[in-house]
C-alpha cells in the first residue's frame, strides 16, 4: 500500500456539493490529490518564472541592454553567401 496520510480539509459548501454530485465516492480523494499535485506544479513553475525575471532584471541593471545583433547577423550571412 502506498504511503498515505489522512487530513481534514475545509471546502466552501457549494464546492463540496459539486464534488459530491460529480465525483463518485471512492474517487474523491484521488481527484483532490491530483488537483493539489497540479496546483503545486503550477506554483513551482510560477516561482521559477519569478526567479528568472528577477535574475533578468539584475543582469540588465548590471550590464545594461545588449544592442540588437540582427543587422550584423544579416551582414555576415550575406558575406558568407556572397
Amino acid at each position: 500500500m502506498r504511503d498515505t496520510v489522512r487530513v481534514t480539509l475545509v471546502f466552501p459548501r457549494e464546492l463540496w456539493e459539486e464534488v459530491k454530485r460529480l465525483i463518485p465516492p471512492g474517487e474523491r480523494s484521488r481527484v483532490i490529490a491530483e488537483a493539489t499535485r497540479l496546483e503545486l506544479k503550477r506554483r513551482k513553475r510560477m516561482e521559477s518564472v519569478r526567479r528568472l525575471k528577477a535574475l533578468q532584471e539584475m543582469l540588465c541593471r548590471k550590464y545594461g541592454r545588449m544592442p540588437s545583433c540582427v543587422e550584423e547577423i544579416r551582414r555576415m550571412r550575406e558575406e558568407r553567401d556572397g
